[in-house]
């Protein structure tokens, strides 16, 4: 499993160029496979984050998608655990066991409003037991008339699309973002952050894959985190840029399954720590003095500590101080001619610094109140030793799919 991350901004296409493709289907005539593949942006805040989603299906459509059902109670009343099955990929859409498929094995978009599904269920099962609803219900369900409720909560279930293969996945996604009638909407987004490697170029490969994404309120606060369980030594604490850039790094792993490899493989990661300003109460002092403890390691075990960090990708807004201002302006405010506040208005309070690359940590992931955990691994554990194939360039990929209807409102 990678790591799961949630975003919440707004999506868009780079541009296309003659050496990127946003979106492109690159059929292998000797094998009839097609593989699609969307790369597209979030716009979160300050950053822009690249998400990549790829789809695979034979040029005829045969074949097999696989699939893991739903756990479900037996007539004794006993949980039965889920299973792996197949559908040929032809019913990928159609067939009468998409209903038993678990949560996980779907790619999912919604584009109803927040909770305005939920409220029209439960207006429709009010006006069904014969209680009115009131002007402000009607107002806040965006209808007229009661009559309408039905009506809307059918077309409410139409907005949202479950897919089980990323090949269709990929189509609505492409066809979502290119028709433009969600450009200026916020949408959050989850999924996670895959790595593999390639045994043949010795490094390692990122892609940030989404597999749920849900029209957002407008009103939502731009955010992107990811939840990491983070596995670190003695040599992983790093001090050497307090003084110049403000942080600690620890130099860290997880763990990942690489599916050309085979197995699950360390990853090496980083995250960051900002040391606090000189002007935050002690609490906060203290508290970030007992984070630096928990990533200081003095013999040679291994360390998990489970992490929330902001996804940080861009040139970062930085508050105008007097470091930043022309040698004029700062004449001028020793000459009480100008005040720093006055500048800073003119400038509009803040300017983008260099552009940042950081997993910057934000707080403890649930299930860490007890603080890190010893874990048996040993260095060894932390060193990739298969000499496998690279199969980076395999043309069969994972899963299958293709076409769909418009229904983007």
């Amino acid at each position: 499993m990678g790591i799961p991350f949630e975003m919440i901004g707004k999506l868009a296409l780079s541009k296309e160029s003659e050496k990127f493709k946003p979106y492109e289907e690159i059929s292998y005539e000797k094998s009839g496979w097609v593989n699609r593949t969307l790369k597209f942006n979030v716009l979160s805040g300050d950053n822009r984050h690249m998400l990549m989603i790829k789809g695979g299906s034979f040029a005829d459509e045969h074949g097999l998608v696989y699939l893991f059902s739903k756990k479900y109670k037996n007539a004794e009343g006993q949980t039965v655990k889920g299973s792996k099955f197949t559908i040929p990929f032809k019913e990928r859409l159609t067939s009468k066991k998409l209903e038993e498929v678990a949560e996980f094995k779907k790619f999912v978009v919604d584009l109803e409003i927040p909770n305005r599904r939920y409220q029209l269920e439960k207006a429709v099962e009010k006006i069904k037991e014969g209680t009115s609803l009131t002007d402000e219900e009607l107002k806040n369900l965006g209808i007229e008339a009661e009559s309408q409720a039905e009506d809307e909560l059918t077309k409410s279930k139409k907005r949202r699309k479950e897919f089980v293969a990323e090949w269709d996945f990929v189509d609505y996604i492409h066809r979502l973002i290119s028709s433009g009638k969600f450009a200026n909407k916020k949408f959050k987004i989850h999924g996670e952050i895959k790595h593999t490697y390639s045994a043949e170029k010795q490094r390692y490969y990122t892609n940030v894959t989404p597999n749920r994404i849900y029209l957002a309120n407008d009103s939502d606060e731009e955010c992107s985190t990811a939840t990491i369980e983070l596995l670190y030594n003695k040599d992983s604490l790093d001090d050497g840029s307090v003084d110049e850039k403000g942080r600690y790094f620890v130099n860290g792993y997880v763990f990942d399954y690489d599916n050309n490899l085979g197995k699950e493989i360390p990853c090496p990661i980083t995250l960051s720590l900002v040391v606090p300003d000189e002007n935050v109460d002690e609490k906060a002092k203290k508290a970030f003095n007992m984070y630096i403890k928990q990533f200081t390691v003095e013999d040679d075990s291994w360390k998990q500590l489970g992490v929330v960090a902001e996804l940080v990708n861009g040139s970062q807004k930085v508050e105008i101080d007097e470091s930043m201002l022309t040698e004029f302006q700062q004449e001028m405010i020793l000459l009480g001619e100008l005040s720093l506040d006055d500048i800073r208005k003119e400038l509009g309070g803040s300017i983008y610094g260099d552009k940042i690359v950081e997993n910057k940590f934000l707080k403890l992931a649930r299930g860490y109140s007890k603080g890190r955990e010893d874990t048996i691994y040993t260095d060894e554990r932390f060193i990739i030793t298969l000499e496998a194939e690279d199969k980076s360039d395999d043309v069969f990929n994972e899963d299958n799919q293709d076409d769909d209807d418009d229904i983007f409102n």
